[in-house]
């Protein structure tokens, strides 16, 4: 019984090491981060439903998760061929474009969900207070050094 549990343990570390390792090395991911955090943010003040919020969790979570599948894709056809491949070209352009698709879908999803003009002038007057603001800028300058980064290392 311990040692099926520390299994199941063992795997979920290797799976937070594999989210980390990607939060390192790659800068889309942090970028999707960064506006994950900022939709939550706006989806905050702007009040939504639990279903709006179930959406949007839905939607994060795909893109986040797409883009760790593109991460492990370009990895595993990185490690299979040093050469140019066109069958590799294919797949690492497969998984970013199924990236691609999820965020599309997200952020019409995000455009229609938040399209409500009583909201926003509600909204705006949440934005406007100078603590909020003084936050949001903070968070951007924050988000724009964190999306900076570091990317892997080069091989020599």
């Amino acid at each position: 019984m311990i040692s099926m549990f520390l299994a199941v343990l063992r795997g979920f570390l290797y799976a937070f090491r594999g989210i980390v390792c990607t939060l390192r090395e790659e800068r889309n991911f942090r970028i999707h981060l960064v506006a994950v955090f900022f939709v939550t943010w706006f989806a905050f003040l702007y009040e939504v439903t639990a279903g709006q919020a179930l959406v949007l969790l839905l939607c994060c979570s795909a893109v986040l998760s797409l883009e760790l599948l593109n991460t492990a894709v370009e990895n595993a056809v990185d490690l299979s061929t040093a050469e140019i491949c066109p069958l590799a070209k294919k797949a690492k352009d497969a998984a970013a474009g199924a990236v691609l698709v999820s965020a599309v879908g997200s952020v019409i999803a995000a455009v229609i969900m938040f399209r409500d003009p009583l909201h926003w002038s509600f909204l705006w007057e949440k934005i406007i207070s100078p603590v909020r603001m003084v936050c949001f800028v903070l968070f951007a300058v924050l988000a724009l050094f964190f999306i900076k980064g570091h990317n892997k290392p080069e091989n020599d």
